[in-house]
């Protein structure tokens, strides 16, 4: 089943049962890149023609998924992964924690290379992961690791 037959059957199920009152389409959602230039994978581009924003939990994301001019609002994975393992504690706790999830950083970045971004400010933390190469994937961060992954596709399957 192709990216776009796939959120087709999703807006289908969305629009059959009123929950798409809140649907934002993107005006430029064709054309929509990647901060380095790079168009946005289609599964994306393909969702942000019925909504600008991100699914999530039966929900929308807070996170608008592109800019006016048609940039994906993500960022490098590592700085997206800083975001959520160290950031929000970093003013509580010592110096060999710091270190500690410094490394984690790395060595989950390593494993993660891509686009990222925080969907939601909730617990555990949903991070839209854009891989290099492969398949857009919600990850779920949660006491230092990723422990849950599901496709974007098969995420909006389950609408």
């Amino acid at each position: 089943m192709s990216d776009e037959s796939v959120i087709e059957a999703a807006v289908a199920r969305l629009r059959a049962s009123g929950g798409d009152e809140d649907a934002e389409p993107h005006p430029r959602a064709g054309e929509l890149v990647l901060p380095d230039g790079r168009t946005a994978p289609e599964c994306i581009r393909a969702w942000a023609a019925f909504d600008n924003f991100y699914s999530l939990n039966g929900g929308r994301s807070t996170l608008p998924i592109a800019d006016r001019e048609g940039v994906l609002v993500v960022q490098p994975i590592n700085r997206v992964l800083r975001q959520v393992c160290l950031e929000p504690i970093e003013d509580e706790i010592d110096e060999e924690t710091t270190e500690y999830l410094k490394d984690l950083i790395e060595g989950l970045s390593a494993d993660l290379e891509g686009y990222g971004a925080v969907l939601a400010n909730e617990y555990p933390d949903p991070i839209l992961w854009i891989p290099a190469a492969g398949e857009v994937s919600i990850l779920w961060y949660e006491h230092d690791a990723l422990d849950q992954r599901v496709s974007f596709l098969d995420m909006l399957a389950g609408l």
